[in-house]
């Protein structure tokens, strides 16, 4: 009996070089560690140069009304639209994840456009962000750059895209982590695309470290909030994300709304003139009853650094909220060149320092985070990438627990409600091959084959098996 467990025990015995899977890791070495630090560099540089021209046109502009310059703004994108440089058009994300789902081609040009579109776009007041630019941006990049290293096939060209859009919104937003899970999360309403990761944050990480080393490392909102987390805290925690998640469906209904109204009554190039000129005039009758260090035009992050450290009457913050959103709506759904993710962390925040007025006047800062989480993840649909992306912009760590929370409701609470067109529910659709093998090597021009062929262990049957695909 006991040499027949012996036996047994013996023939369970695990050699050690099982341990050890050089074979696929040396691939990934030297293929995809060194094109995402390439990418990583690239993509912060370009970042540099977006932020270099953004603070140029906002000094160009800043001797003009701040209800009359965001017209430049929307007549500028609508003359490009006119010409058929249709790549500038609004946000950039929708566009981007399109082509993640899709892969298509994007004309040369479009980093270049995007950048200078958007630049003026902000500099000239509009209320608009940095961030679908530049997942767009980085998209064109990375998709370029594979295309020139001699890639064709659309599995080797989703992850090039992903590094690409991870390191720009990591650069610009000085967010590593935060931006390589929005890449991963954003094509979709309840999925990520995690098995990727790897080479997307190390895309990111370079991306970060060359865009704070030429522009500083300081945190995008540098907010202290002192919040000690207390039980009797959690129900206003769950009562902000319901909140928040109402809020984020009246945001998407106001975008999409005013999109279809654009669309079946103007030519497409007046929309974003239509949409600059709806927008200042919000500006400036929101102007009337605001202090004049508050407004609703622009990005809005020196706006909620006032408020972080001055007492604003609750019927302000309404304004600034109600402004905020409508005008980023008009703004956006007539095509001007920016994002959304600014003007959700802004509208967020008003709605949180409402709460926090309300109910815990001594922690308004605290509630104001959660507030811009709340929004974003449900605007958005990224409830993980959100979490780390507000943590990382306000270095509030000791809100972990809290933003969780409040986050997890909000996204519940949207139903999937968004505001990125492109967005598909889930991964169910997607065949195996849809991204190339990550334990092999992208060959150039092999087209199709890739995903089904691996050179590098073609006898071992378990690099196409279930338990070496991406993680959901």
């Amino acid at each position: 009996m006991v040499k027949s467990e012996k036996r047994k025990d013996v023939e369970n015995v695990k050699p050690l070089r099982d341990l050890f899977h050089f074979d696929h890791f040396t691939q990934f070495y030297k293929l995809y560690v060194p094109y995402s630090i390439l990418v990583g560099v690239i993509c912060g540089l370009a970042m540099v140069v977006f932020q270099i021209c953004i603070d140029s046109m906002v000094f160009l502009f800043s001797g003009l009304p701040i209800f009359i310059a965001p017209l430049i703004g929307g007549l500028f994108s609508g003359l490009l639209i006119f010409f058929g440089v249709r790549e500038i058009e609004g946000s950039g994300i929708s566009k981007a994840i399109e082509l993640t789902h899709d892969i298509g081609e994007l004309h040369p040009r479009t980093a270049i456009t995007k950048i200078l579109a958007t630049s003026v776009s902000i500099g000239s007041g509009n209320p608009v962000g940095r961030e679908g630019p530049a997942v767009l941006i980085g998209a064109a990049i990375a998709n370029t750059l594979g295309r020139k290293l001699g890639y064709s096939d659309a599995p080797t060209l989703r992850v090039f895209i992903m590094m690409g859009s991870a390191a720009c919104t990591a650069g610009i937003y000085k967010a590593p982590l935060g931006g390589a899970l929005f890449a991963s999360e954003a094509p979709y309403k309840r999925d990520a695309r995690m098995g990727y990761f790897v080479p997307t944050i190390l895309a990111a990480i370079t991306s970060y470290l060359v865009f704070t080393v030429l522009m500083g490392i300081h945190p995008l909102l540098p907010i202290d909030n002192g919040f000690v987390m207390s039980l009797e805290v959690v129900p206003l925690i769950i009562a902000m994300g319901f909140v928040c998640g109402v809020v984020a469906i009246l945001f998407s209904v106001s975008l999409m709304a005013t999109r279809n109204f654009f669309k079946l009554e103007l030519p497409d190039w007046a929309d974003p003139v239509a949409g600059a000129i709806f927008a200042c005039i919000v500006i400036f009758i929101t102007g009337l009853f605001l202090d004049p260090h508050l407004t609703v035009a622009g990005m809005g992050y020196d706006v909620i650094g006032y408020i972080a450290t001055s007492t604003i009457p609750i019927t302000a913050l309404l304004v600034l909220l109600f402004g905020k959103l409508f005008t980023t709506s008009f703004v956006v759904a007539g095509r001007v060149s920016g994002g959304v993710l600014a003007s959700s962390l802004f509208v967020g925040a008003m709605l949180g320092a409402i709460f926090g007025e309300i109910f815990f006047p001594e922690h308004v800062i605290a509630f104001m985070i959660l507030g811009m989480g709340g929004l974003l993840a449900a605007n958005t649909n990224t409830p993980i990438a959100t979490t780390i992306l507000i943590l990382e912009l306000s270095h509030s760590f000791d809100l972990l627990i809290p933003l969780v929370i409040c986050i997890c409701i909000s996204y519940l609470v949207g139903g999937g409600t968004s505001l990125y067109e492109g967005q598909k529910v889930a991964r169910s659709d997607e065949d195996p091959n849809y991204f190339a093998p990550i334990t092999s090597p992208p060959y150039p021009d092999i087209g199709k084959s890739i995903g089904t062929a691996n050179p590098v262990d073609s006898d071992n049957k378990s690099a196409n098996e279930p338990d070496n695909k991406e993680l959901k």
